[in-house]
């Protein structure tokens, strides 16, 4: 049979087994060992390897057989032309093991850098050394999630819970919903592709991606003297992932080319199939629930004016959340910080403004959630008895360090008489300016078009961007209200301004704290 009567069998023979792949799609969902591996594992699929076409000298029907747990794979091998493309080796990842590393580190970085309502009291009392009654020293009902400078006084006890949803809807401004993920192309190949040269073609296939996570917090806080607080916050955390891979287009054209040189075959989806196309590629997702990684937090106040407060601390996130399920970020955090209240003068109806200002740097130990994840090596026994080795499950992951966050925040408070307040602030997050982030960004290669008349075309696709530094700006703007005595209700929304890594749009909270 001649060869390019063959590929156009392959192809038809390619086209309806995707039509296949969209009946049985639910088959191939695969359950991952955590929640930071659900991405990956969306990839994961049970390979069958064997050839379609024995008549061809190009497959033999010595290898046949089923790779369990195999990563999705792009024909990339650097073959003779009496090959057999069956092989498994010949094959490799088209990876998205960048994309894994860039959101479990984003991920890290949310949970060691989630705005929590500040753990100072609403209402700070302060007993007159006069009558000896407890008076409130202080103008408004304080910042939200900036850190006020005044301390609570010796012996006062402040809790508070609150409660946030983070759903990410995007990464470096590409919708999670529908990413696209590309492999260039261009590996050697004995095959001709469509612009005469030995090489592989440009692949994509797209990932639909859902991330979320849910933060309970519990803070106390005590005054150790008039000017020192100690400050421990237990959160609860939920995490859920889902991701769905699917869409694997190979930019090879009609598989025949111009002058029969772009041979489709050298790109083929996995061992024995040779698909240009794959509808449906892999499912997989998971959720868990959780103790988060305890914080501590020390303050002290350096300096004390009635229009001035200015106070320094330090916080210290201990890795108490298990990182592998997106509970905690699996190592320690410290963050040395400043923090300066202002207060004017009562303006006109009893109000009060009331500039403020945060400051800290925060460092970060090794975790999982700051390295790489990838296939570990593999070994399958064919039907007839050969051994061969592929990339797949379980997945193997090293520890890299989580990017050190200078982190800053501006705003001020607006009180509205003693029981209501308005505070309003800009949050800023510069990502690592020593210890760097995991990046993707979006990247391109030329290839051919699957529909008539097969013309070149680009792909475009998400790529490994190595490791940069980079910003996250958000606006917070909120309101307290004082419902009885020291029983205070806090409402708020953080907005984020920008879309530079993962990106949870507006973040709501609530909460309650009581001062005794």
């Amino acid at each position: 049979m001649p060869l390019k009567r063959q590929e156009f069998m392959f192809k038809t023979k390619a086209l309806v087994s995707t039509a296949v792949l969209l009946v049985c799609a639910s088959a191939q969902a695969q359950n991952a060992p955590n929640v930071s591996q659900v991405l990956m594992f969306s990839t994961v699929t049970n390979t069958n390897v064997g050839p379609q076409f024995s008549q061809s000298s190009l497959f033999s029907a010595n290898t046949s057989g089923v790779l369990p747990n195999a990563l999705f794979t792009v024909y990339t091998g650097n073959v003779s032309a009496t090959a057999d493309l069956n092989q498994p080796k010949n094959y490799s990842f088209a990876n998205i093991s960048p994309l894994n590393s860039a959101i479990s580190s984003s991920i890290g970085l949310a949970l060691s850098l989630i705005p929590v309502a500040s753990p100072t009291s609403a209402v700070i009392l302060k007993t007159d050394p006069t009558t000896g009654a407890e008076l409130p020293v202080n103008s408004t009902l304080g910042p939200v999630f900036t850190e006020r400078a005044e301390t609570i006084g010796q012996g006062k006890f402040f809790i508070g819970i609150s409660h946030q949803d983070l759903h990410f809807n995007s990464i470096d401004g590409q919708d999670l919903n529908g990413l696209s993920i590309l492999y260039k192309g261009g590996d050697k190949s004995a095959f001709q592709n469509g612009s005469g040269q030995n090489a592989t073609q440009p692949a994509t296939f797209n990932l639909g991606l859902d991330v979320r996570l849910t933060q309970d917090l519990a803070f106390l806080t005590y005054g150790l003297l008039n000017h020192l607080d100690v400050s421990v916050g237990l959160p609860m955390v939920h995490s859920a992932v889902s991701a769905t891979a699917y869409n694997g287009v190979i930019y090879s054209g009609a598989g025949l080319g111009a002058n029969g040189n772009n041979c489709w075959c050298q790109n083929t989806f996995s061992p024995g199939t040779f698909r240009l196309q794959e509808a449906f590629i892999g499912r997989s997702s998971l959720s868990k629930s959780g103790i988060g990684d305890v914080l501590v937090r020390v303050k002290g106040e350096v300096l004390e004016r009635p229009s001035a407060v200015v106070a320094i601390g330090t916080d210290l996130r201990l890795p108490s959340g298990d990182a592998n399920n997106y509970l905690g970020t699996g190592t320690t955090s410290v963050k040395p910080f400043v923090a300066v209240s202002l207060y004017t003068k009562p303006l006109a109806n009893g109000l009060v403004f009331s500039p403020h200002f945060n400051v800290g740097w925060q460092f970060s130990g090794s975790s999982i959630l700051g390295g790489a994840i990838m296939g570990s090596n593999q070994t399958a026994t064919m039907q007839n008895g050969d051994k061969v080795s592929y990339l797949g499950a379980p997945l193997a992951i090293t520890e890299g360090k989580l990017p050190d966050v200078l982190a800053w925040s501006a705003g001020a408070e607006l009180a509205l008489g003693r029981r209501n307040t308005i505070a309003v602030d800009i949050l800023g997050n510069q990502i690592g300016w020593i210890n760097a982030a995991q990046v993707v960004k979006v990247g391109s290669a030329s290839g051919f078009s699957q529909t008539s008349p097969f013309s070149a075309t680009t792909a475009t696709g998400m790529v490994d961007g190595g490791r940069s530094s980079f910003g996250q700006y958000s606006g917070s703007f909120g309101y307290k209200v004082r419902l009885a005595g020291s029983l205070v209700l806090t409402l708020n929304a953080l907005v984020r301004l920008d879309h530079n890594g993962l990106t949870a749009r507006i973040v709501p909270l609530y909460g309650l704290s009581y001062t005794f």
